[in-house]
C-alpha cells in the first residue's frame, strides 16, 4: 500500500537532485570562498601510523558530569583501587554571578587513531586545536602534563617565607623579595609532582595527587635583569621547599582552573585527552607529546596561569549548575 507514495517521493527526490546538480560557471566560483567541514590527514613516525579526523567547529559548552573516572586498573607503584584519571564533579564552562552560562570554548577539535606496523590499534586521542574557559572538578587523581604558570608579587611570597631566626641566608632572601622586589612580578612554573615520601618534589606523570616546582626549579622575574635573576636562580626548589616556603600542593585544592590566559584572552593550544596501550609519542605541528600509558591529559605550557595566592590557599569552585551545593 506505501508502493505509490514511495514511488511519487523517489520521483520528488530524483527531480530535485537534477535541479541541484548545476554547474557554477568560472566567474560565479571565483566569488564564492569555503572550507571543509571536514579534512583528514595522515602520516607515519616511529612505525606508527596517524590517522587525524579534523572537524572544522566552534562549540561553546557547558558540561557537566557527576564523575569522569578513566583507566581503573591496578597499576605497579601506584595506590591500589585508583585511576588514571578520576575527576568528582567534573564541568567545562561556568555560571557567573549573573546568573549568565559563560561557555566553554572549543575550536578546531580533531579525532585521531594510531596503528602500529601490524595494524593494531594502539591509540586514540580526542584532541582542541584551541581551548578557553573553566575546568572544575575534585581532582583525585591525574594522568598527563599539566603545567601551570604561577604567578605574584615579591611582597607575597615574602609573607609565606618562614624562615627560621637563625637562617641567615633565608632572612635576607626574604627581606629583598620583600623590600627591593616587593612590587615586582615574580613567575615560576608547576607541574604534576610527587607530594610527599621519597621521590617527593620529583616529575610525577603517573596517577599524581600534586601540583607543584619541581625540584631545581627556580623563581624569575620576567622583567628583571639578568642579574636580578642569576641571584634568583641560585635558590631553586628541593624537596618541596624553597627559602622555607612551600611549593607543592594537592590538585584537590584547585576546584576550578581557567584554561587559557584571562588577562589576554590568548586560548590554550594542543589540550587532548588520550588513551594508548603503551607509552607513544603525539604530534601536533612537528612536536612530540609524550603520553603514558593508558589515560591521559595534556594542557600545555601556558595552558593555566594562576596567582600565588591561589596556589598557597587554594581556588574555590565556580558554579556550573543553577542548584550548585558548591556554590
Amino acid at each position: 500500500m506505501f508502493k505509490p507514495a514511495l514511488g511519487v517521493l523517489l520521483g520528488a527526490l530524483s527531480l530535485s537532485s537534477h535541479s541541484a546538480l548545476k554547474p557554477i560557471p568560472d566567474n560565479d566560483l571565483g566569488d564564492l570562498t569555503g572550507q571543509a567541514f571536514i579534512t583528514i590527514d595522515r602520516h607515519s613516525q616511529s612505525n606508527v601510523d596517524f590517522t587525524r579526523i579534523n572537524l572544522g567547529l566552534d562549540i561553546n559548552t557547558l558540561l557537566t558530569s557527576d564523575e569522569v573516572e578513566l583507566g581503573r586498573y591496578e597499576r605497579p607503584g601506584e595506590a591500589a583501587g585508583s585511576s588514571d584519571i578520576k575527576i568528582g564533579d567534573f564541568a567545562l564552562g561556568h555560571i557567573n554571578s549573573s546568573g549568565n552560562i559563560v561557555p566553554f570554548q572549543i575550536k578546531d577539535p580533531f579525532i585521531e587513531i594510531a596503528f602500529d606496523s601490524n595494524e593494531n590499534l594502539v591509540g586514540f586521542r580526542l584532541g582542541f586545536n584551541e581551548a578557553y574557559g573553566k575546568l572544575s572538578g575534585n581532582i583525585e587523581y591525574l594522568t598527563g602534563n599539566i603545567e601551570v604558570s604561577l604567578y605574584g608579587t615579591g611582597s607575597y611570597l615574602a609573607s609565606q617565607m618562614n624562615c627560621a631566626w637563625w637562617d641567615v641566608v633565608c632572612g635576607g632572601a626574604r627581606a629583598l623579595v620583600g623590600g627591593a622586589w616587593g612590587n615586582e612580578e615574580f613567575s615560576a612554573n608547576a607541574e604534576l609532582v610527587h607530594g610527599s615520601g621519597s621521590q617527593i618534589g620529583s616529575l610525577d606523570p603517573v596517577r599524581a595527587t600534586h601540583v607543584g616546582m619541581r625540584d631545581g626549579s627556580t623563581l624569575s622575574i620576567p622583567s628583571g635583569g639578568g642579574f636580578t635573576n642569576f641571584l634568583l636562580g641560585l635558590f631553586s626548589s628541593s624537596d618541596c621547599s624553597l627559602l622555607s616556603t612551600q611549593t607543592c600542593f594537592p590538585l584537590s585544592s584547585y576546584r576550578t582552573l581557567d584554561v587559557g590566559n584571562t588577562s589576554t584572552g590568548e586560548t590554550a593550544k594542543g589540550m587532548f585527552l588520550s588513551f594508548q596501550a603503551n607509552n607513544m609519542n603525539w604530534y601536533d605541528d612537528g612536536n612530540a607529546t609524550l603520553a603514558q600509558k593508558g589515560a591521559f591529559m595534556n594542557i600545555p605550557n601556558g595552558g593555566i596561569r594562576t596567582s600565588f595566592p591561589e596556589a598557597f590557599s587554594g581556588i574555590p569552585r565556580a558554579r556550573t549548575k543553577y542548584i550548585d551545593p558548591y556554590y
